[in-house]
């Protein structure tokens, strides 16, 4: 049970090392290979690192090392003699032969599988960076003996984390990043991945790799047949043993007027800028009318005032 214990402990800390305690994980690239990818947690990063790492060849020695495949890209992927010095040069030079891509999420649906990622993993909360934070959040809020969090508590966490200019996990944080979004030259929508990696292959003349078959991952939210949760889910405070009694809901079991204004006053830039690539996409995206959305914000900004 130690050995259990320990190992999921590893995935989940080392899933969320960055080059920078506060910055964008380091892009996938390999020299002379003609494409790079910026990516984020719970934005697909399982399945990219796959395809990444099928394309240059290393797939099956990543696989051997660990079947957690993000402990091949700390281990020996960013380990590698100048790998971040090749970074940095790659996002300095406009004349470059490389493709930068980024593969972006839906903001609403990437903030679900973000908190059911944080209630999968709360057997390690004691030893996650963020727990005394969250510990003397919920204590001011009147939660401290609260099991678990609600998934509209776990927004007004990460939006006073945003107002207090506090450290936010990788796997919660926005996905833009100024420096890196300035030079992608090309987006992929998760929710259109493997056409998109496909048309990637054809411009740049590499192997086709069958995406589908790269997508299984233990660490996925995929919603269950059924499910137990109440109608309001989203005020529903949950842990680990609930979302195993309950069942995984469906992200617009989640969303709401409060929970979707919380999200676009989290992930405001992810919106600002990748939003166009959704307006046409139905359900998570849809936005309220400005007065509903005026009300709304005013009714929660007492509740987001918190001092660390």
């Amino acid at each position: 049970m130690g050995e259990i214990f320990m190992s999921r402990l590893t995935r989940f800390l080392s899933s969320v090392c960055t080059h920078r305690a506060d910055g964008p994980p380091l892009p996938l690239q390999q020299p002379g290979f003609p494409v790079a990818v910026c990516w984020s947690a719970k934005s697909g990063c399982t399945t990219v690192l796959k395809w990444f790492l099928a394309q240059i060849g290393l797939l099956d020695e990543a696989l051997a090392h660990n079947e957690w495949i993000h402990a091949y890209r700390q281990d020996r992927l960013f380990a590698a003699k100048d790998y971040a010095l090749q970074c940095a040069r790659l996002f300095k030079h406009t004349q470059r032969n490389t493709l930068i891509i980024r593969v972006i999420r839906d903001p609403a649906s990437r903030a679900v599988s973000s908190f059911l990622h944080l209630l999968r993993n709360q057997h390690d909360i004691e030893h996650w960076p963020d727990a005394p934070e969250l510990t003397r959040w919920k204590a001011a809020m009147g939660l401290a003996r609260q099991q678990g969090l609600s998934f509209r508590q776990f927004l007004m966490y990460l939006a006073a984390k945003r107002e207090n200019r506090g450290w936010i996990d990788p796997h919660f944080r926005p996905q833009y990043d100024e420096q890196q979004d300035s030079m992608v030259d090309t987006y992929i929508r998760l929710e259109d991945l493997s056409a998109g990696l496909r048309a990637i292959e054809d411009r740049c003349r590499l192997p086709h790799v069958d995406v589908e078959n790269l997508s299984s991952s233990p660490h996925h939210n995929p919603a269950t047949a059924s499910h137990g949760w109440p109608i309001r889910a989203s005020e529903f405070p949950a842990d680990l043993n609930i979302l195993h009694e309950l069942g995984t809901p469906p992200v617009r079991a989640f969303l709401d007027a409060e929970t979707r204004v919380l999200i676009h006053k989290v992930y405001w830039m992810d919106y600002e800028a990748y939003g166009h690539h959704y307006d046409a996409a139905p359900n998570t995206t849809s936005w309220m009318r400005s007065a509903d959305r005026a009300k709304t914000v005013a009714a929660l900004s007492g509740k987001l005032r918190w001092a660390a």
